[in-house]
């Protein structure tokens, strides 16, 4: 069906497309101002700051790390260390800069630590050095599946070493295959998601089983995101008319299936971006608990 400005102009919103290019493309169409849906993609968020009628549904990295922040504010206690680690000489650094800044701006006291790969056999007592005798709350911000590898190696032996070490990071770490589960629940990591799934949600339940009887199949990750983003905003243009993406800034944040939505602040030229994360805590029993 041909994307045109009057069929645009002719529909309460717009889910997708996905890719930044396709995005940008149907923003040069879109002069009424329909609300464009992006769907899926966490780098669409760029356009959202110069695009008042983008609605951006993927939390992104760096509400992440703010929600860290906040989580690690929330429970530090007295004889606490916080210590933010970095890899030295990274070309991306901006996350690094980032939660340092709120570190600072929450009002949290904590280290800096940075080293390279080629330094990992090297850095145990720097590490032991900068650690406390109360909980030792790392924070670490880099890409690089190498270096969290070597990260997550060199907490292990903190461990070993008889110290109470918690490690928090973003939803990335759960993409490196060269990282044992296991070693990431001996860490009691605590990591801030913009998707998690709940199976003992009774919502996600009856999701699964109607999914299987009209599809004959498991649904994907990209089978639940479908879901929540169809159902939240095809229902709040229902609920609230033609002020459904007005009453998106002032709303309570509002729990899917695997995604929180969260529009709390609205931009003046910009469009809404979703803040909602959920915090989960990989437990040393090898579960995983929800927190929010």
């Amino acid at each position: 069906m041909p994307l045109t400005a009057e069929r645009l102009r002719e529909s309460d919103l717009v889910i997708g497309p996905v890719s930044v290019p396709d995005l940008r493309k149907v923003l040069e169409i879109n002069a009424p101002g329909t609300p464009i849906i992006s769907p899926l993609d966490p780098r669409a968020v760029v356009l959202a700051a110069d695009h008042s009628s983008i609605i951006h549904a993927p939390a992104p990295h760096d509400a992440q790390y703010e929600e860290l922040v906040r989580w690690i504010k929330e429970d530090n206690a007295p004889g606490d260390k916080v210590i933010l680690v970095s890899e030295k000489g990274a070309k991306n650094t901006g996350m690094t800069a980032l939660t340092d800044s709120l570190l600072t701006e929450y009002g949290v006291s904590h280290s800096s630590f940075s080293y390279s790969i080629l330094e990992g056999r090297n850095v145990l007592n720097s590490l032991l050095s900068l650690s406390g005798t109360g909980c030792n709350r790392i924070i670490v911000t880099s890409d690089s599946e190498a270096f969290v590898h070597d990260v997550v190696r060199n907490l292990g032996l903190l461990l070993h070493r008889k110290q109470n070490v918690i490690l928090y990071s973003a939803a990335r770490i759960r993409s490196f295959s060269t990282i044992e589960v296991e070693n990431l629940h001996q860490l009691s990591m605590h990591a801030a998601l913009s998707y998690h799934i709940d199976y003992d949600d009774p919502r996600v339940r009856r999701f699964l089983l109607a999914y299987r009887a009209l599809y004959n199949t498991e649904p994907t990750q990209f089978s639940f995101q479908g879901y929540d983003v169809a159902s939240f905003f095809i229902r709040s243009v229902y609920q609230f008319g033609n002020r459904w993406t007005r009453a998106l800034a002032t709303r309570d944040p509002e729990r899917l299936l695997q995604s929180d939505f969260h529009f709390a602040e609205e931009s003046e030229d910009g469009g809404l971006v979703n803040q909602g994360i959920r915090r989960v805590i990989y437990q040393k029993d090898n579960t995983l608990r929800l927190l929010r």
